[in-house]
């Protein structure tokens, strides 16, 4: 069983005003989705970003990106908070564990009343970040051990500098 990720995606972005900018909220909710979907492949968790709805829709709009990442576009009169509390408490048997990101205080109460855990905004930015940096760590790593084999690494220093002196004439 996997552990499930719901994240409130406007709160996320305008909690993190530093991270996502508030002057295009396309290109935040871009960015977002570009690093929940990172960090749900890379640590098995599956993450469903829930978005406000807009418009006068009446039924959720949900974009199945893969297997294990889902995006939500709530209908009008319904909250991301709302869609993630019903959610979370329909979904509690599925899933080793339910996380809910988020930094509202009254969501965060409703869902540990449904036996899910709560994730503050900024616990959710460090986790991502330290992520980001086993993975750069890792890549350089490796590419370190697996270098093309090239000439010049084989040459010894004292000629690559008598080779450096003639082009540089």
């Amino acid at each position: 069983m996997k552990d499930l990720y719901l994240v409130d995606g406007y709160n996320v972005i305008f909690w993190c005003p530093e991270i996502f900018g508030r002057t295009d909220l396309e290109s935040s909710r871009k960015k977002l989705i570009d690093l929940m979907e990172d960090y749900g492949a890379h640590n098995d968790i599956e993450v469903i970003i829930v978005f406000d709805g807009q418009g006068q829709s009446t039924k959720a709009k949900v974009e199945k990106i893969d297997d294990f990442f889902t995006l939500v576009y709530t209908p009008s009169r319904m909250t991301a908070d709302s869609y993630i509390e019903k959610e979370s408490y329909l979904r509690r048997d599925e899933y080793r564990h339910i996380f809910v990101v988020t930094s509202e205080g009254p969501e965060q109460s409703q869902v540990l009343g449904n036996g899910s855990y709560r994730v503050a905004v900024d616990d959710l930015v460090k986790a991502v970040n330290e992520d980001k940096a086993v993975q750069t760590t890792f890549i350089s790593h490796n590419n370190r051990k697996n270098l093309r084999s090239e000439i010049g690494r084989a040459i010894p220093a004292s000629v690559q500098e008598k080779l450096d002196k003639l082009r540089k004439r």
